[in-house]
């Protein structure tokens, strides 16, 4: 760990400890400038990715060290979390996160306003200065990108090189733009099974079948659903945040995508369980390293007050509405944020090599973002 201070304005006041870990280069004479591994989120772990990312980076780490920072408010780092849900379908509703964060906040390690990302920023570089490496590399992925060109930011003549792996930029405004991108990758999806011929004879009417799915969920629909983790029948009412919630996941990950229309064309005919299954495949390993207050933390104080009319028309545009906008509003309200500094918006030219990565059909970080 590394003692740092939790409010930069008040160096003598108190301390916050940073945690990371270090996965040492397997050379015996090994490169000085290490490789630090940013997690996305926001609200991931490091360490809690470290065992599924590093064979990834097996041959960065045969020369360098691999450095895994717990991101102040999360993992080891004063972690901001809310009670862990109970692994059903009910708790998969995003609603139910917002409802327990008033609770969790009046308990918070830190202060909200005190986990922004040009905060953490600092804590990052205190973990190089502790480690005496003259440069680092910087890989960050999803919400990790966005802290990696921060640390470029404030500190561009300790960065060596930058991998941005599906960008989430400091202007993305995440509510606005999580309706826009994924309903973008759904349609991606959708149009995928009318071009194959196969998919497009099995299920015909797919598109009609989501918009059946949507105007349901507007109507407050109840449904019975046997929980695909325990085979306990369970009635749930389909908001548009549950729905919005079942339809994203699944475009996170290729396998699940491809069983989309399937998972659909049963939810269509009132068999919700394998849109179930698919959601809960992906949420179960992701909830276990995910600390829900400071995602909502860095969001409300990044990215909400950014939500202008236009963003506001774009996502109103798309099949999933102003839902998530009017979500972390909702949530926003319990969080007091302070003001970020208007330089955190920029992304001044890079004095080193910043490779970008995006994928074509990713529902969070798609190339617009990248662009």
């Amino acid at each position: 760990t590394v003692s740092v201070p939790a409010d930069p304005t008040a160096p003598d006041g108190k301390k916050v400890e940073v945690r990371y870990a270090v996965l040492p280069a397997l050379a015996r004479i090994k490169l000085g400038d290490p490789v630090f591994v940013l997690a996305g989120g926001p609200g991931q772990a490091a360490t809690g990715v470290a065992g599924q990312v590093a064979p990834i980076f097996d041959k960065l780490n045969a020369r360098r060290d691999l450095v895994f920072v717990d991101q102040r408010g999360t993992g080891g780092s004063a972690a901001f979390t809310c009670p862990q849900p109970a692994a059903d379908l009910d708790e998969f509703d995003p609603q139910r996160a917002v409802e327990r964060l008033a609770d969790c906040a009046r308990n918070a390690p830190l202060e909200p306003a005190l986990l922004p990302t040009w905060i953490a920023t600092r804590d990052l570089e205190a973990v190089r200065a502790a480690l005496g490496a003259s440069q680092v590399n910087l890989w960050g992925a999803s919400y990790g990108t966005r802290a990696a060109l921060d640390y470029l930011r404030q500190y561009p003549q300790r960065v060596r090189s930058v991998v941005l792996d599906g960008v989430a930029p400091p202007d993305m405004a995440l509510p606005a733009a999580m309706s826009v991108d994924a309903d973008a990758a759904l349609e991606a999806a959708l149009a995928r099974c009318e071009a194959d011929p196969a998919c497009r004879a099995r299920y015909p009417d797919l598109r009609a079948t989501v918009a059946r799915l949507l105007a349901g969920a507007k109507s407050g629909q109840r449904i019975t659903v046997a929980d695909p983790l325990t085979g306990r029948p369970q009635q749930l009412a389909l908001s548009p945040t549950l729905l919005a919630a079942l339809l994203r996941a699944p475009l996170y990950v290729p396998a699940f995508a491809a069983t989309l229309p399937y998972a659909l064309a049963e939810a269509g005919a009132g068999r919700f369980e394998p849109l179930a299954a698919l959601a809960l495949g992906l949420s179960g390993p992701v909830s276990r390293n995910f600390a829900e207050g400071m995602h909502f933390a860095v969001v409300c104080a990044e990215d909400l007050p950014r939500i202008d009319a236009a963003a506001r028309a774009q996502a109103a545009a798309t099949r999933f509405g102003t839902t998530m906008i009017e979500l972390y509003a909702q949530a926003c309200g319990a969080l007091r944020m302070g003001p970020v500094p208007a330089e955190f918006y920029t992304v001044p030219p890079s004095g080193v090599p910043v490779l970008i990565l995006s994928g074509g059909a990713d529902p969070a970080t798609p190339p617009r973002h990248g662009e």
